[in-house]
């Protein structure tokens, strides 16, 4: 994965949680700029983890110094469909640690070794977290239906 790819993911990763393109671009470069202040090895797989880590501790220190607008519906890369609006709706309603895991697999296309070396989690307890997300999202869309 080159830099570009590094920082299209974390970007999107800070966007979604600090819900202000500014900001999201502040704590995405704020986390390169430590990672390479750090001296942090370049090698495949390494970069990611200990990048999206420093970026939720920026994103949860700008969480705390401001209230969060809700994301625009104009958001890039999606659609507004009922379906769309429907899965937006259910995915709000899960907790906060659900919706990131969701996101970094489902979004960010993450592999589950990144995601749990990230989250600071083992890898069958990503799995078991991400089927469990599933789960109780698809019962919140069925508890939505006409």
């Amino acid at each position: 994965m080159d830099l570009e790819q590094l920082y299209d993911k974390l970007y999107r990763y800070c966007y979604r949680r600090l819900a202000d393109r500014d900001l999201a671009e502040d704590a995405t470069q704020e986390a390169f700029a430590r990672w390479v202040a750090a001296g942090m090895p370049c090698r495949q797989g390494e970069a990611l983890p200990y990048l999206y880590t420093v970026a939720r501790n920026l994103c949860a220190d700008e969480y705390r110094r401001r209230k969060p607008e809700p994301l625009p519906p104009d958001l890039p890369g999606q659609e507004l469909s009922l379906e769309s609006i429907a899965l937006r709706q259910a995915l709000e309603r899960l907790p906060g640690e659900e919706q990131e895991l969701l996101f970094m697999r489902y979004v960010n296309q993450e592999r589950v070794s990144a995601i749990a070396a990230a989250l600071g989690m083992s890898r069958f307890a990503v799995y078991r977290r991400t089927a469990a997300a599933l789960k109780e999202l698809r019962e919140r869309l069925k508890e939505d239906e006409p």
